[in-house]
């Protein structure tokens, strides 16, 4: 995994007036006879929540270590000092995404969240009853799949593209980034422990075998053996431990358990 570029990231960007609602239509068909096919590929930037790193890892057979290794680089989130882990478009000679070819997308069922969702890119705000989303198009100015005959409203894009599953898992991951940056910056030890919680699952699913960490989590001898091979529930035990680092009492006892 490389680190952060100068400037840090900022999830926190407001509603510009164009956006979009779910009901809104466009027009739009990505396909291989497009001269521009593959080109808004070229130079991404691509986001990764924790379950689209489990989707990736897991189609590509290797671990989540190995994967953040070999094709993200981690960024630093400017209101909260939390991680942001994005993929790497300087891991290979070649820019652009690492899983990119001449046919299109190698891990295409497996993409991530914000390439399903392409051309219209969505983002979040926290208010009192949790999370707002809002929408817009991204008409890049060659692309010519905006010229198909084919018309979707922003809720049937994001059925079509299997979208909905992958925000589902990201959510409470971005509500949690949300929440800590309107507390404020969190200090480099706990940035670090986020990112073994949050990112590495494979490595989370070391950390609680360890007695002193496991109890800080509650878990019994009978939890913590079914977590082994049930990714979807290691996840959301992940979710509830960042949580736990970051809003409650529990965290002094998570950084003595960890060193």
């Amino acid at each position: 995994m490389t680190y952060n570029r100068e400037t840090p990231e900022s999830l926190y960007q407001p509603a510009a007036p164009e956006c979009l609602s779910l009901r809104d239509r466009f027009t739009f068909h990505c396909h291989p006879g497009l001269a521009c096919f593959n080109r808004c590929c070229g130079a991404p930037t691509i986001l990764l929540s924790p379950y689209d790193i489990l989707r990736l890892k897991n189609c590509l057979g290797i671990s989540s270590g190995e994967f953040l290794q070999r094709y993200t680089c981690l960024e630093t989130e400017a209101n909260s000092n939390l991680p942001l882990i994005f993929m790497d478009i300087y891991s290979s000679a070649e820019v652009g995404c690492p899983f990119l070819r001449a046919t299109g997308c190698t891990v295409y069922p497996h993409r991530p969240a914000a390439c399903r969702l392409f051309p219209i890119t969505m983002g979040s705000r926290l208010n009192e009853e949790g999370l707002v989303d809002y929408y817009f198009c991204r008409r890049l100015d060659y692309c010519q799949g905006f010229a198909a005959a084919a018309e979707w409203t922003v809720e049937s894009w994001r059925a079509n593209q299997g979208f909905d599953e992958y925000d589902q898992g990201r959510r409470e991951w971005l509500e949690i980034i949300l929440r800590q940056g309107q507390k404020g910056q969190v200090e480099a030890r706990v940035k670090e422990i986020f990112t073994d919680i949050a990112y590495d699952l494979d490595k989370f699913r070391r950390m609680i075998l360890e007695p002193d960490f496991c109890q800080s989590f509650d878990l019994d001898d009978s939890e913590v053996k079914s977590l082994g091979a049930d990714d979807p529930a290691l996840l959301q035990l992940s979710y509830r431990g960042v949580k736990a680092l970051l809003f409650t009492e529990a965290a002094e006892r998570i950084k003595e358990a960890l060193g």
